[in-house]
């Protein structure tokens, strides 16, 4: 086999593999489907929370899957955390991450969070503000974000209210009519024979664009 069919080869298994890399998150999701919804319950007593252990990270799949409540902020899918028995204050970092094949293209779940007493009673409210989308290591997109971009939010949410028992992520309307930055570089077509490819360009900046749905690493921080 010589040198040409060999690169020809290499290079189409590359393509091929950063296209199927991508499947998993490119798909857009249904823009009515969260309209459609039933809201899981009318209380924030009523919503299914999880456990959030003390000593490893919660990856999390926010979408059509998940519950849904009526914000006085707006509809949303929602994430529903019981904290550890420990005494604030203490940091619980949430890292959000980019959606879709190419950053040019791609979107990410920007949360506001809740943090309530045993009682469910709201204690604080945290919204980030203007956090840009930060470049990760491949290997954290591989093992938290399914083989997607390697591009993420990242918020450290401080918890210091004594009596936190339980945090609420969800997304607000305001947050969803913002952008957030990253620069990326440009793709230019390369159409050879027997392969179609792209080779890097030049850097830009990047915009994108907050969604309802989302892939998250949350994990508390001492």
């Amino acid at each position: 086999m010589n040198r040409r069919v060999q690169l020809n080869r290499v290079v189409s298994l590359a393509v091929l593999g950063l296209a199927l890399a991508g499947v998993a998150t490119a798909r857009e999701p249904d823009p009515e489907a969260l309209q459609r919804a039933v809201p899981c319950c009318t209380t924030l007593a009523g919503l299914p929370f999880k456990p959030l252990p003390a000593d490893r990270v919660e990856l999390i799949t926010v979408g059509e899957e998940s519950p849904v409540f009526d914000f006085d902020t707006g509809r949303s899918y929602v994430v529903a955390l019981e904290l550890p028995s420990i005494e604030p204050p203490y940091i619980v970092q949430v890292r959000s991450y980019a959606l879709g094949d190419l950053p040019q293209r791609s979107r990410v779940f920007y949360p506001a969070a809740l943090l309530l007493d045993e009682r469910h009673e709201v204690l604080a409210r945290r919204e980030p503000e203007n956090l840009p989308v930060v470049k990760t290591k491949y290997g954290d997109a591989t093992r938290e974000n399914r083989w997607g971009l390697p591009l993420r939010l990242e918020w450290d949410i401080l918890v210091d209210e004594p009596g936190t028992r339980y945090l609420v992520l969800h997304t607000t309307e305001q947050g969803l009519a913002g952008r957030s930055t990253t620069t990326a570089r440009q793709a230019i077509p390369i159409i050879l024979p027997g392969i179609v490819t792209a080779l890097p360009g030049k850097k830009q900046d990047v915009e994108v664009a907050h969604s309802r749905d989302g892939r998250l690493a949350v994990q508390i921080l001492r």
